[in-house]
Formats: structure tokens, C-alpha cells, sequence
């Protein structure tokens, strides 16, 4: 949970949070774009591939076109260090990651801890990454002081939360500082944007990934007696 002792947890929304995405580096179209075109990408799946393939495909192309996009933009970068799609800023003191999430994703009521989690359980890599967000962001906060980062898994990193339910799909920008289990669930700052254009049942990428009842299929045998 986050303590009395640490920094304030925020929810930026309307014109606090379009000046929080300036103060980034982002404008809207840039997690719009990506959004879109992943999410087009995801409904070419059909259930003739992998049970799953939509909502790899999404995660995948999610991060793909953010960071082409990004790249376009003087300075970012990427790693995929740890298995970790991140798009890294020019000042090298953040990164963003896309990430599948479940609960009330770009609910400004939502509750900063236990609401809003990570859909897929983590293993230990994003773990480090979680608890040193929290110890690059208490560093970052005591005045006069500043925490180096010598490389990119020290790196502060946000997740663009994503979710795709049959009303459509939802998002927003979160600052991670907490695990419960396997599962990241604790936010520090969430960034709330103004507009959804992504709403309609056909960007319900969640139903391409489930799997279809297995049809038997009867095959006539006809036994013959011994000659």
C-alpha cells in the first residue's frame, strides 16, 4: 500500500492531464495511433490461430507502433532488455511499457491499489522493475538529490495500461510501485486521457482470444471379423 510517508499518489485528468503528457514528451495521437492500429491487427486473428493470438498480437503490435511512432520524435529509443518492451525516453529517466490489465482501467474513481492490476501474472524481472520505480521515485522526490540511472532496467517505468472488454477499449498512463503476488496492482500516478475512440463491440479483442468449444468430430468405423 502506499504510506503516509511517500509521495502523494495523483490522478491527472482533462486539461491536468494533457499538460502531464506534454510534460512527457506525448500528445494524445501518440497513444491513440498505436492503440488503433494494434487493435486492427489483433481482429485479423480468427479461430483458426493459436487461442491467444489476438491478444499477443495486440500486446506485441501495441508496443511496436508506439515505439516507431516515438522514434519518429527526436531522441527516443527502445530496449527489449529482459523481455521488457520499452520505448525510452531522449533524457533516458523514464520508459514506457504497453501492458494488458483487468479491473476499471481509466476509471479516475478507481482505487490506487488492489482496482486496477496487471492481467497476466509478472515473474521477477518486472518485479525488480516495480519496486525500483518506487525507490527511483522516492529518490527523485527528496529535494537536492537525484537518482543516476546507469541503464535502462533502472530506468522509473510507466505502464499504458490496456483493456478490451465488449463496451470497447479502455486505457490510460500509470506509474507502477507495487506487487501483491505475481500480479502489479499499486499506482502512483495514472494519467487519465480525454477521449476514448475506441469504444464498440469491435474492439472487444478479449473475445477473439477466447477459445471455441471443441466440436467432436465422429469418424464411422466399420469393425471387421477375424478371416
Amino acid at each position: 500500500m502506499i504510506g503516509e510517508d511517500s509521495m502523494e499518489a495523483v490522478c491527472h485528468v482533462g486539461v491536468d492531464a494533457l499538460q502531464r503528457l506534454l510534460a512527457l514528451g506525448l500528445e494524445p495521437e501518440d497513444v491513440y495511433t498505436p492503440l488503433g492500429k494494434a487493435s486492427a491487427e489483433a481482429r485479423l486473428a480468427t479461430e483458426l490461430d493459436s487461442p491467444g493470438m489476438a491478444g499477443y498480437t495486440f500486446w506485441s503490435r501495441c508496443n511496436r507502433f508506439f515505439r516507431e511512432r516515438m522514434q519518429s520524435k527526436a531522441g527516443w529509443g527502445y530496449s527489449n532488455a529482459q523481455q521488457i518492451l520499452r520505448c525510452v525516453h531522449p533524457s533516458q529517466k523514464f520508459a514506457i511499457t504497453a501492458v494488458s490489465a483487468s479491473g476499471p482501467v481509466g476509471d479516475e474513481n478507481a482505487s490506487w491499489s488492489g482496482a486496477i492490476r496487471t492481467k497476466n501474472p509478472k515473474g521477477p524481472a518486472m518485479a525488480r522493475l516495480v519496486q525500483r520505480n518506487g525507490e527511483q521515485l522516492e529518490l527523485f522526490h527528496i529535494p537536492g538529490q537525484r537518482a543516476e540511472v546507469p541503464d535502462v532496467s533502472e530506468m522509473p517505468t510507466w505502464f499504458l495500461l490496456y483493456k478490451s472488454t465488449k463496451e470497447g477499449l479502455s486505457f490510460e498512463l500509470s506509474m507502477p510501485v507495487e506487487m501483491h503476488g505475481k500480479y502489479v496492482d499499486t499506482w502512483r500516478e495514472r494519467i487519465i486521457f480525454p477521449d476514448d475512440p475506441f469504444r464498440g463491440p469491435e474492439f472487444d479483442i478479449k473475445r477473439l482470444d477466447e477459445v471455441a468449444e471443441e466440436v467432436a468430430v465422429e469418424v464411422p468405423v466399420e469393425f471387421k471379423g477375424a478371416i
